[in-house]
């Protein structure tokens, strides 16, 4: 891995800011955010966001306040639990109209590493597709997003590391096997391609897995790897995520085909919305 040394901000976990709604949909991004931050001598700054009506606050300015109140009590228990497991915590409560935008805005001001978020459920066929705001925040926020489904742990098993040898996937790289390292967990390192008979693909693939291999070995790693063949590749990564029982899956926001496009649509967001662990999008840097 030839950039380690440039990339070595993009491993570092010491200022997080959590998104919360300070409920049950929450509880599993604060428990991480929490864990994280022990994990690496961090501090979290739990974020909380009300939505912003003008009309009705020129209206009922004393609704808004007693709303605002409200939610400053609610993100100052979360406050006080974080204090009480060791962590450094401050409070942000805003205003706005597009939560995704003062979430993007908040980790911008705070130079945030790190977004952690919760990902909630939705009904029928979009409950195969993350949230419109939590894949606004991965697409545009400045630094890594970690997007937690209801009910998950700090990964205990394995780490799942998705690549393709983009500049995106070697960042990943870097941020999955220093994970990998502080937790003492194995990492599996995997590519797909659509065929393994496209020797210029397979090429690709192969030489994006081996990097990650002798570098994750460099760093005393157990590390294993392979380049699975499949398409669509959410489909095969989803499998080998349930095969290899990992619990925390890393990829980079875009892919090499995609590295200049919009994030919405990417394999790593269609990734969120398909497996139960949480999912790690790391950014250009």
């Amino acid at each position: 891995m030839s950039e380690t040394r440039q990339l070595l901000p993009t491993g570092r976990f010491s200022n997080i800011l959590l998104a919360t709604e300070c409920s049950e949909f929450s509880r599993s991004a604060e428990e991480l955010a929490a864990s994280l931050a022990m994990l690496f001598s961090g501090q979290v700054t739990a974020l909380h966001m009300l939505f912003s009506n003008p009309e009705y606050e020129a209206i009922a300015p004393e609704q808004s306040k007693k709303q605002e109140i409200a939610a400053l009590q609610a993100t100052n228990r979360v406050k006080q639990w974080m204090v009480d497991q060791g962590v450094p915590c401050e409070v942000e409560i805003r205003r706005g109209v597009h939560p995704h935008q003062e979430i993007i805005d908040a980790a911008v001001e705070f130079d945030s590493d790190l977004v952690v978020m919760g990902r909630r459920g939705r009904r029928g066929l979009a409950r195969w597709m993350v949230g419109d705001a939590t894949a606004r925040v991965v697409a545009q926020a400045p630094c890594k997003v970690l997007v937690v489904p209801r009910g998950s742990m700090m990964w205990r098993s394995s780490i799942l590391l998705t690549t393709d040898g983009s500049r995106y996937s070697e960042r990943a790289g870097v941020v999955a096997t220093i994970l990998a390292a502080k937790s003492k967990l194995p990492l599996r390192v995997v590519s797909v391609v659509e065929n393994k008979g496209n020797a210029s693909r397979m090429k690709l693939a192969t030489e994006a897995v081996a990097r990650v291999l002798e570098h994750a070995r460099g760093m005393g790693v157990e590390v294993s790897g392979e380049v699975l063949e499949g398409h669509p590749p959410v489909d095969v990564i989803a499998r080998e995520v349930s095969q290899c029982g990992a619990d925390l899956v890393v990829g980079g926001s875009h892919g090499r085909t995609g590295i200049e496009r919009v994030f919405l649509g990417s394999v790593m967001e269609r990734l969120i919305g398909r497996v139960s662990c949480p999912v790690l999008a790391i950014k250009g840097g």
